[in-house]
């Protein structure tokens, strides 16, 4: 895993980054009357882990046309420097192939998935916990 210095972003709830992907995921959600259901998969990926940020983005491959899913995990690890507490970041990410037509529906039950059982399902220990 790299790490970098990475600033804080304005987040969805306190997990996810704003990224232009989970906007989308988001209305979509919202759109299709299903914003509960992944607000509350947030809260449950939330609560076991609540300092890590994901970021997720959409890749669209050039060539094939095909699009992928990369989620971005940024673990906090402190430092002390001088009195002043310093913040790296970890990173870990993980790339899906989309399979299927609507990749927003995909992402978005990706997020389901996550946070069903969290932290004990694979899903959520492969993004999560890396």
């Amino acid at each position: 895993m790299e790490k970098i210095n990475y600033k804080n972003q304005i987040t969805f709830g306190a997990k996810f980054l704003n990224t232009d992907a989970i906007n989308k995921v988001a209305k979509y959600a919202l759109e299709n009357g299903k914003f509960e259901k992944l607000n509350n998969a947030r809260k449950n990926i939330e609560s076991y882990d609540y300092f890590s940020k994901i970021g997720v983005e959409i890749k669209e491959n050039l060539k094939s046309g095909q699009k992928d899913f990369e989620f971005t995990t940024y673990t906090p690890e402190y430092t002390v420097k001088s009195g002043k507490l310093l913040t790296q970041y970890k990173i870990h990410k993980n790339k899906f192939p989309s399979q299927k037509a609507n990749y927003l529906k995909e992402i978005y039950e990706i997020i389901i998935k996550m946070g069903n059982s969290a932290p004990q399902n694979k899903l959520y220990k492969k993004i999560v916990k890396g």
